[in-house]
């Protein structure tokens, strides 16, 4: 949670505008060129050794599978370990699986790696040309074809139903590709022949254009540059890289539909906000519209000495340099590929009397398998409480989430530390199909000045609430007044994946209502704290009123499970309902 920023950290924010993560994998529905019932036709293929082969001399059994990948797509790094699994499993029984690459920014070292990471033993074959991928007009990452011994197409479409937009299911409901398998194994056609696949788009390579009027060098990489490549590096939370020209013309395809789709910049705010909050996130028009154009005309490169420099990023903290470090000692395992539970990890602090913290960072170790860190304070000597009771009235100390900035206030406001409290980092993991480990830390720059305002953190929450099974539209209130009059300085909602839509209502005490904030779209994925450009002032008596909407139905793609009634609970799967708030005492001079 963070409170008012400086223009530093304000500039900083804007540059991670293009984060494309899973919460932005594409949902491609079948093409009308669903090619089941037809002949799969011969063609050139080419090995990670750079040999020219035919793909039809690898269908030598009774159900050979087409299961297209990406280096850096997210779902497709966790359908990895499913299909060694399938593999495993009926390779005995006359199941083959081949995998193809058609993305031209993976090189065959990128792929020979990017296998070997996932632990994929099935050859992994390269489509850089694209012409298996025009003839089967496949559109994902994902997407799996499954072609019986004759050599007919039976299936195509989703492995399964466990990832989809954004989300991880606690476990697939419907395994479609194993069922396509067995069938086929047993001469009988696949009782479902056709879904959607979701997963990164393929971009569709056309060859080089010669257009001059917007290059990558002329313009596209200095908007990249500027908006994405702060997360999209080597080792950072984008899943893959933007920092050349062949990765970006790769990717133009999710750019495009990110992009035009507002999905990116993550900032779910309703319009009329514009301009309230420092942090936003934003893509001038002009921009949006240079990329756009310069993908529809075939994305010319431009001459190469004309490219801007390359944005330099520190390796140090970006709160400068620490007082104080805090490590988690063993650090956590992440597993390859299903749901990881919410972990907990206690930091004793051993201080002896009260730190005032001017500024702190959360910092993952494995950045590519943390969703979110949260900091809390508990008193060792305090009553113990169940770890979903974090952060209610206390609300948190800080937050690390995909693309915010690391929390700093301005000289003579700061949180409290008190003497010997522990600090509970909660971690939220989401699997890629990779083996990681992570061991995150906290980094804290304590006040040299007199502190005049001590920053607070509270959660408005219900834990009461009983969302229906399959209500689409189900609200839940929470509320505080205000006892002392309050500058208000910013805010945070959080709820999971049936999370809908968000309001934070001002009941003034003259009578009057005014809306703070309005997130008609939340998105689990892009939780973010809006940090007021200006404090608003609440008088003494104010009531701040929070309205969440709740999706439990099964139209809610990212619904873990829509047959059940769902309650307060700290896992994923289940549900929050807290409106964060950072504030000040006018009393103390905010």
């Amino acid at each position: 949670m963070n409170a008012h920023q400086n223009k530093t950290m304000k500039r900083m924010s804007h540059s991670l505008a293009l984060i494309i993560t899973l919460a932005f994998s594409a949902q491609a529905w079948p093409s009308t060129l669903d090619r089941i019932g037809e002949k799969l036709a011969p063609v050139k293929l080419t090995t990670l050794d750079g040999k020219t082969v035919n793909l039809l001399d690898y269908h030598t059994g009774k159900v050979f599978v087409v299961a297209y990948t990406g280096v850096g797509c997210p779902i497709a790094g966790r359908y990895a370990p499913r299909l060694e699994a399938l593999m495993k499993t009926y390779g005995n029984d006359g199941l083959q699986i081949v995998g193809i690459n058609a993305n031209p920014q993976d090189t065959a070292d990128k792929v020979r790696d990017d296998i070997k990471e996932l632990g994929i033993t099935f050859p992994v074959l390269l489509d850089h040309d694209q012409e298996l991928t025009r003839q089967l007009d496949a559109k994902t990452t994902t997407v799996v074809f499954l072609v019986d011994k004759a050599g007919v197409i039976q299936y195509r479409g989703m492995i399964d139903n466990q990832y989809v937009l954004g989300a991880v299911r606690h476990k697939a409901s419907k395994n479609y590709l194993e069922k396509a398998i067995k069938a086929t194994l047993k001469s009988k056609k696949p009782e479902i022949s056709r879904t959607a696949a979701p997963g990164c788009t393929i971009t569709r390579i056309k060859g080089e254009s010669t257009s001059e009027k917007v290059t990558y060098a002329s313009h596209i990489k200095r908007i990249i540059q500027d908006n994405c490549v702060a997360c999209h590096r080597p080792k950072q939370v984008g899943p893959f890289s933007l920092t050349s020209f062949e990765s970006v013309r790769g990717w133009s395809a999710m750019i495009h539909s990110v992009i035009t789709d507002r999905r990116m910049p993550p900032w779910n705010a309703a319009s009329e906000f514009d301009g309230k909050f420092s942090n936003q996130r934003s893509l001038p028009d002009k921009d949006k519209q240079a990329i756009l154009s310069w993908i529809a005309n075939d994305m010319p490169r431009g001459d190469e000495s004309q490219d801007p420099p390359d944005k330099k990023f520190s390796r140090l903290w970006r709160i400068g340099k620490p007082d104080k470090v805090f490590t988690v000692k063993k650090g956590f395992s992440v597993p390859t590929e299903g749901v990881v539970e919410y972990q907990y990890f206690s930091i004793p602090t051993k201080f002896k009397e009260d730190k005032w913290i001017q500024a702190m960072e959360a910092r993952p170790g494995a950045a590519d398998v943390v969703h979110h860190i949260l900091a809390f304070t508990v008193d060792p000597k305090g009553p113990n409480r169940q770890n979903s009771q974090l952060g209610l009235e206390d609300g948190f100390l800080c937050a690390a989430v995909p693309g915010d900035t690391p929390s700093i206030f301005p000289n003579g406001r700061a949180k409290k530390l008190p003497a010997g409290h522990t600090l509970v980092l909660q971690v939220h993991y989401t699997t890629n199909g990779k083996k990681r480990k992570d061991k995150c830390k906290l980094a804290m720059v304590f006040s040299d000045d007199p502190v005049e305002e001590e920053v607070r953190t509270r959660g408005i929450y219900n834990l009461n609430f009983k969302i229906p099974p399959g209500d689409p539209n189900f609200e839940v209130r929470s509320e505080h007044t205000f006892e002392e009059d309050t500058n208000l300085l910013s805010l945070y909602p959080h709820m999971h994946f049936r999370g809908k839509s968000w309001k934070y209502v001002a009941h003034y005490p003259d009578g009057t209502t005014k809306t703070l904030l309005d997130v008609p779209r939340f998105d689990y994925n892009w939780q973010e704290s809006y940090i007021l450009e200006n404090p608003i002032t609440l008088p003494k008596d104010t009531k701040l009123e929070c309205i969440a909407i709740f999706d439990n139905s099964d139209k809610n793609l990212v619904n873990p499970d829509p047959s059940i009634e769902v309650t307060f609970g700290e896992q994923s799967w289940e549900e929050m309902m807290i409106g964060y708030i950072d504030y000040v005492s006018v009393a103390d001079g905010g």
